[in-house]
């Protein structure tokens, strides 16, 4: 009898172990990195948050980085759209324990390529399976066509988010909801904010993307991600 139940403890000690392993809730990812915690008090975001300051540069260095396991945001805090979104990406990081490693397509004023790396990620994106892009013409304005013109390039559309892993995007969402318009005429023209119902979809589709950094990948060599 004691044998028996010896094995049976043993047995739930390494389920326990297994699921400690799966879960990965005391770190984001298993990707181990020194950015510096992203200014976001231009999104109402003072403190106890997850985002990670990443230039453009640095971003494009992670496509390479076979360790990277995590989510990029693209944003910026004059767009109205990323200022709807946001409370719901910082909720949803705090909820999955998911770190955000934030690219402004402000600029980067660390670097003087910035406007180079940018359209080299955008091609990037649009070459590994997000096609929710805009399309800028040669003189750099908007145009509504598609990759068929040789002359025109995509444009990374804000806010965006995507999954990252192993050089593979494994999930991505951009803006908001697709007939989340402006409404009214000049000086009143505005973005109206998320209803209850609306805001509480958009959490949900972010929570589901950001939980995949910490499921079980039966692929992998340690059999997690």
């Amino acid at each position: 009898m004691k044998f028996k139940k010896l094995i049976f403890l043993t047995l739930i000690g390494v389920l326990t172990l297994t699921l400690t392993a799966c879960s990965n809730d005391d770190n984001s990812t298993s990707f181990e990195h020194d950015f510096p915690p992203a200014d976001m008090s231009e999104y109402e975001i003072e403190a106890n948050h997850r985002f990670y300051d990443v230039t453009m540069y640095e971003a494009l260095q992670l496509l390479d980085d076979e360790s990277f396991n995590g989510i990029l945001y693209f944003g910026f805090p004059d767009c109205a759209w990323c200022q709807a979104a946001m409370p719901a990406i910082h909720e949803a990081s705090q909820e999955t324990n998911t770190d955000i490693f934030y690219v402004s397509r402000h600029g980067d004023l660390r670097e003087g390529d910035w406007l180079n790396w940018d359209e080299e990620m955008a091609w990037w994106l649009y070459e590994n399976g997000v096609t929710n892009m805009r399309w800028l013409n040669e003189d750099g304005e908007l145009v509504d066509v598609g990759a068929e013109e040789d002359a025109y390039r995509p444009n990374i559309n804000v806010p965006q988010i995507v999954h990252l892993r192993n050089g593979i995007v494994v999930d991505s969402h951009r803006g908001t909801f697709e007939d989340h318009d402006p409404v009214g005429e000049g000086d009143e023209r505005h973005l109206p904010e998320l209803t209850d119902a609306e805001y509480a979809t958009l959490l949900e589709t972010y929570i589901r993307i950001f939980s995949g950094i910490h499921a079980c990948d039966i692929n992998a060599d340690d059999g997690c991600s």
